[in-house]
């Protein structure tokens, strides 16, 4: 018994099965509501401290003096990315407004001090001021 089109069905399969093996397979499934609302809650919560970055007196006075306005800047933040905005607030952590206090350079320059009035003493070589 002879079936008509076998080789034309058997090549037909062959160039599916073919195919399917190439094709990857792709898994879905419902997302957890905890993981959209703690992305949402973390871009809120980039935006609030990106905010009151922003708010601050020097750099409202900066931004202001390159010609931005507020709404440009709220426009400009609402159309980050969340990995955008996330990196900028984690940057904004980082930064000090107006330098630092000051402290380090005073203990630097202490430290700097008692090393030289220690290697002073160890070495038996004397400071002496004159008065003219």
């Amino acid at each position: 018994m002879k079936i008509p089109f076998f080789k034309q069905i058997a090549f037909y399969l062959v160039l599916v099965m073919a195919v399917l093996s190439i094709v990857p397979r792709v898994d879905a499934s419902m997302v957890d509501s905890e993981l959209i609302t703690k992305a949402l809650s973390q871009r809120q919560t980039d935006i609030n401290k990106i905010q009151r970055f922003l708010e601050s007196e020097i750099v409202q006075k900066r931004l202001k003096a390159l010609g931005y306005s507020s709404e440009e800047i709220s426009k400009r933040l609402n159309s980050l990315s969340d990995e955008e905005l996330h990196q900028f607030a984690s940057r904004v952590d980082q930064l000090r407004i107006a330098g630092d206090s000051g402290l380090s350079v005073i203990v630097t320059l202490l430290v700097i001090a008692i090393l030289v009035v220690f290697l002073l003493q160890l070495t038996g070589h004397r400071v002496v001021v004159v008065e003219d």
